[in-house]
């Protein structure tokens, strides 16, 4: 059963072309252009079967491994980017973890979605991710991605062989269907969060999606 609750609202990416999105090269040091922590978390994200894909926010823009060009030269990004939003690939580890980190701090919410990318008009990859929003103007950015590194830091350990080979020989891109779940299960616990019983709820965990409403939060860029 899943551990973050489903949200209603998808994400569209719009990459540029001059990429190949199925081969990536530097997945993890082009976010060192960033910070050494994003480096960090991009690394580490890869080691808990992941991916980190990009980092939305009003301090940094829109950057990432799917938005290097904002890395490359920072005053091509003109977008006003509200609120806060760190989106990664699905795993369960990865889950697991975003699912403590959101349960720790009061400015953070997790959970699932359906990320789109697309070159124009051409839809390149659909999958599923997990996303971490905030829609505190005033979030401390740089004080959370520290946190967020030290606790994948010690969730994954030290190795670090999943990184270095995809620096080394570039990393294929793979992803999650969204419909990874069990859908008959999904559709019980859909049935089961009908009915207005807090004892209910409490034992089938979050129903399958619920509304998101927070600024910054794109519906597609």
């Amino acid at each position: 059963m899943s551990l973050l609750p489903y949200w209603d609202q998808n994400v569209d990416l719009d990459v540029v072309n001059w990429l190949p999105y199925c081969l990536d090269y530097n997945p993890v040091s082009v976010n060192g252009m960033h910070s050494e922590t994003l480096r960090s978390i991009a690394a580490l994200s890869l080691e808990m079967d992941s991916e980190f894909l990009y980092l939305r926010s009003i301090r940094s823009g829109c950057v990432g491994t799917l938005f290097r060009e904002n890395l490359i030269d920072p005053g091509r990004d003109h977008r006003l980017n509200l609120g806060f939003s760190m989106v990664f690939g699905y795993s369960r580890i990865m889950e697991a973890l975003l699912h403590l980190v959101s349960k720790a701090s009061l400015e953070v919410k997790a959970g699932v979605t359906l990320c789109g990318v697309w070159d124009r008009d051409i839809l390149l990859d659909e999958s599923k991710v997990i996303a971490l929003v905030s829609e505190n103007p005033l979030f401390d950015e740089e004080k959370f991605l520290e946190a967020l590194a030290e606790v994948m830091a010690k969730a994954g350990g030290q190795k670090r062989q999943a990184s270095f080979y995809a620096e080394r020989f570039g990393y294929r891109r793979f992803s999650i269907p969204y419909e990874t779940d069990d859908v008959q299960q999904l559709a019980i616990s859909q049935l089961l969060h009908d009915f207005e019983f807090e004892e209910t709820r409490t034992i089938v965990g979050p129903r399958p999606e619920i509304p998101l409403s927070v600024p910054g939060f794109p519906a597609g860029f």
